[in-house]
């Protein structure tokens, strides 16, 4: 049948609105709010022809709807892009009908923003005395200048329409070279064919669509005195709100940190954000707690100091942030490194909780500093999609990903300690402890080959799919954002380094950052030492790294070195370490810890040669194994010494 049409729908920027963050649950509301919004997009599909109706992502288990969200609000899983099958007389009217959708749902949250908003400025500047009415004309002026302007002109929506008719056999070869001749291809039917064909060509159109830079409408108007405001702290591109004289606008958002709360959320002191940020920052209280009938509260993530320190509260006498949240109504992970009570004039810490603190701390030591940001990435997701041709292989795909995202990930996240923000499907971010960062990626990446392969051995479909994916270790008192990309450039590295494969940056505050691969097979022995250099019941500090330290200072002339002598220092310097160290290490073969340690390279270096892509000197794989070594150290040590 020719009388059909593919609609690809996506939005953007993604990157720039998620990751514009600077607390834990700014990033997941980002995420949140993606979603949902795209979720609004569809409705117009999903109205008229069903679940059914679309390719990608899988919508037999909506992971927006009602159902979904009461079973667990936490997980934002719906990418911002989808593949519809529709019927080619009205495919153009749906297309719009979804755009429209997508930006009057964005508006409708927005607004809701402005109105509770301009409501609490209103009451709670008035309250404040000095300069409230001049603050509140203020902001009034700017939300009549600029808000709706910001609002209209961030999103990027790109919607491409291919009708069916239009894509004869010959134009697919034309346009799309000839087919693959892999087996799946061969014994295919002809109509499968020419549906994977069209759906290659849809995908390549909307890409085509895409590559052309967004002209943005935004043209910022002054305030009544001709001035233009300062940027806003979080996106650099728009203007804050409220007063334009810095004097003015500094006085301003800080009495807006001291008097406007929305159901327990804030702006942050020294912050100054356009309406974009403020509708991420109070959608949900202003919003989606009446929308979904749930508390904001609820929704609080903790800050990234907690997440560092998890492990060390769960020591006895046990700390849980939630508990003394519920008790007190305020927990804040800075409190465990303050090194006198209530040093801070914000989120001050009851007398009994800095108590605990501080019996915590002569016990156990000072809490860890470091925490570790994993971000991962399902390789060459195109080639498989087009893998096997017919509907029905994408749509196996598509199941695959959402059972990952909505089953899996999250419980494996949490099992680790972790802090989950977001899965698309194939995509996944989540912020986790440093000793537990390996041992999750694996399990995730384990999870997901065997989700696919059951999946794909229904339809017949042979190809493993992998994952990538990037870690950055990094101290709870670094930006957020710099820490989101720094993950992201790991994964990019993994990528750029063969696909399926870790890759780990570890950026301590020294200014000292190094990044090793390590492949996926390798990482039990990675995490195998991880656990050795952590203190525990059989050892109170661990296993010594002073061998590793030594061997890495030592690089510039081992790679000058034959591999034999290489491995003769190896050898030596792990034989020179304390007893307890080598039995830590290596608990079967303590006595011969140097050949353990030499074993352990050889069998490294053959994974890392494993496959075609990749092609590594001697000294590049020496050098990314001694960074593992001490990667293992740093993970378990979490913190400066």
């Amino acid at each position: 049948m020719d009388d059909n049409a593919f609609i690809v729908f996506s939005v953007g920027p993604v990157q720039s609105f998620i990751w514009a963050a600077r607390s834990l649950r700014d990033l997941w509301t980002g995420s949140f709010l993606l979603s949902w919004l795209t979720r609004q997009a569809m409705e117009p599909i999903l109205a008229e022809h069903g679940k059914e109706a679309f390719i990608e992502p899988d919508m037999t288990r909506d992971p927006m709807s009602r159902e979904e969200l009461n079973r667990n609000l936490r997980s934002p899983c719906l990418p911002n892009r989808f593949l519809a099958e529709v019927p080619a007389d009205h495919a153009e009217d749906l297309a719009e009908a979804c755009k429209q959708k997508f930006y009057e749902s964005w508006r409708e949250v927005a607004t809701c923003v402005r109105d509770q908003l301009t409501g609490e400025i209103h009451k709670r500047l008035f309250q404040s005395g000095t300069n409230g009415e001049r603050f509140i004309d203020a902001w009034d002026s700017s939300v009549s200048l600029i808000w709706d302007a910001q609002i209209d002109s961030f999103f990027d929506v790109r919607v491409a329409v291919v009708p069916w008719g239009d894509c004869t056999p010959q134009l697919l070869e034309s346009l799309l070279g000839k087919r693959e001749t892999s087996e799946n291809w061969k014994n295919a039917k002809e109509e499968d064919k020419l549906w994977t064909d069209r759906a290659e060509l849809a995908t390549r159109v909307h890409a085509a669509h895409k590559a052309i830079r967004k002209v943005t409408n935004y043209r910022p108007a002054p305030d009544p005195r001709g001035m233009f405001a300062a940027k806003c702290s979080l996106l650099g591109t728009y203007e804050q709100m409220g007063p334009a004289e810095l004097g003015e606008s500094a006085r301003f958002w800080e009495t807006v940190a001291k008097q406007v709360d929305i159901r327990g959320t804030k702006v942050r002191s020294g912050e100054r954000l356009c309406a974009v940020s403020l509708v991420k920052r109070f959608s949900w209280p202003a919003y989606f707690s009446h929308e979904l009938n749930a508390d904001p509260r609820k929704m609080r993530l903790e800050d990234t100091a907690t997440v560092a320190a998890v492990e060390w509260l769960r020591e006895p006498p046990e700390l849980d942030p939630g508990e003394v949240r519920k008790q007190h109504g305020v927990w804040s992970g800075q409190w465990l490194h303050w090194t006198k009570p209530n040093q801070e004039d914000e989120d001050k810490c009851p007398g009994e909780i800095s108590d605990v603190i501080k019996r915590k701390r002569q016990k156990q030591g000072s809490p860890p500093t470091y925490y570790a940001v994993l971000v991962m990435d399902g390789d060459r997701m195109g080639r498989h999609l087009r893998g096997k041709p017919g509907r029905k292989h994408p749509k196996a795909i598509s199941r695959a990903l959402a059972t990952f995202a909505l089953d899996e990930v999250e419980k494996i996240v949490v099992a680790h300690l972790g802090t989950f923000i977001y899965c698309g499907g194939d995509d996944v971010l989540a912020l986790l402890p440093t000793t537990q960062a390996i041992a999750c990626a694996k399990a995730l990446r384990d999870t997901f080959s065997e989700l696919w392969s059951r999946e794909m051995a229904k339809s017949e479909y042979r190809e493993r799919a992998t994952l990538s994916a990037g870690i950055a270790v990094v101290h709870y008192k670094e930006d957020l954002r710099f820490a989101l990309q720094t993950a992201q450039q790991a994964e990019k590295h993994a990528k750029s380094s063969g696909r399926d494969i870790l890759a780990i940056t570890v950026c301590r505050r020294s200014g000292e950052h190094t990044t090793a691969l390590c492949p996926w097979d390798f990482s039990e022995t990675l995490n195998g030492w991880v656990k050795a250099f952590t203190p525990s019941g059989q050892s109170k500090t661990g296993a010594s790294d002073r061998w590793a330290r030594h061997l890495y200072q030592e690089l510039p002339v081992l790679k000058g070195l034959p591999r034999d002598a290489v491995c003769a220092e190896m050898r030596r310097q792990v034989n020179r370490a304390e007893e307890d160290t080598r039995r830590l290490l290596w608990p079967d073969n303590p006595k011969h810890a140097g050949e353990e340690l030499i074993n352990e390279f050889n069998d490294y270096c053959d994974k890392m040669k494993a496959v075609p892509e990749r092609n590594f000197t001697k000294d590049k794989l020496l050098e990314n194994f001694l960074t593992l070594c001490q990667t293992a150290a740093f993970l378990a040590r979490r913190k400066d010494e």
